[in-house]
């Protein structure tokens, strides 16, 4: 696994830096394999990015064209609640670009859970080729539990091998979730995590640095074989790591 950390010292900064990451990986997969394959993430952190996606400095140089939009994960809801993260990505990116309706592959969350992660399953493996989803990128964050997608701490979801995407109870929340699983999700050729706030600095410790245990810090089982892994900190959530490489 290729891993890099790198620090921002604010989340304007961390927010500009990974809409030139997004922008650039995606003109290298649309040269060699005429398309780009990203799977988003929802929650409030990356409002900021899709915003500068969208940006005066950022929209002219994308290939909406040929870019093909995924969700990671989704809330059990319609996707005009306000839950919905699809409904988050409309407001903050997809109401400001203009992009093909077949290149907006929702999640159908109206759907009873385990229907809609088969119907979802379904879509991805129509659209990738081979055993796993091979996305050009997923966009992570993580929650101040350890989470990452909808993969809680103690979940069933960790344990499934060859699912691409599930229906995964989240004990602490007793609710329902939508997510892609661990193997989908390291099969992807990078993988860009997001993670900002003081809130977030102990639990960051624990991932990097601390003891290896995924069924209580989820996240640290997102390690690509045959990929790349950044995470984007900002300065208030790297405060506490022994040793942060700055940018």
């Amino acid at each position: 696994m290729n891993k890099r950390i790198k620090v921002f010292p604010n989340l304007d900064d961390l927010s500009k830096a990974a809409a030139e990451y997004f922008t650039k990986l995606a003109d290298k997969s649309i040269r060699k394999r005429g398309f780009f394959s990203v799977a988003l993430s929802g929650g409030s952190t990356p409002k900021p990015l899709y915003n500068a996606l969208v940006s005066p400095d950022q929209h002219g140089r994308l290939d909406w064209e040929n870019t093909h939009l995924f969700w990671g994960d989704e809330r059990c809801v319609p996707p005009n609640h306000p839950n919905s993260n699809y409904r988050m990505v409309r407001e903050e990116m997809l109401s400001n670009i203009t992009i093909p309706g077949e290149n907006i592959h929702r999640v159908p969350a109206e759907l009873e859970a385990r229907m809609a992660a088969f119907s979802y399953e379904e879509q991805l493996r129509g659209f990738f080729q081979g055993e796993w989803p091979r996305f050009d990128l997923v966009l992570l964050g993580m929650g101040d539990d350890g989470h990452t997608a909808s993969l809680f701490p103690k979940s069933a979801g960790l344990n499934v091998e060859q699912r691409w995407f599930i229906a995964n109870y989240a004990p602490e929340l007793d609710t329902w979730r939508l997510t892609l699983t661990k193997n989908a999700i390291n099969a992807a050729r990078h993988i860009a995590v997001i993670v900002v706030g003081d809130s977030k600095a102990e639990m960051l410790v624990d991932v990097l640095e601390g003891e290896y245990r995924p069924d209580v810090t989820p996240i640290q089982l997102i390690a690509p074989k045959n990929g790349q892994l950044v995470w984007f900190l900002d300065q208030a959530a790297a405060k506490k790591l022994s040793d942060p490489e700055n940018p």
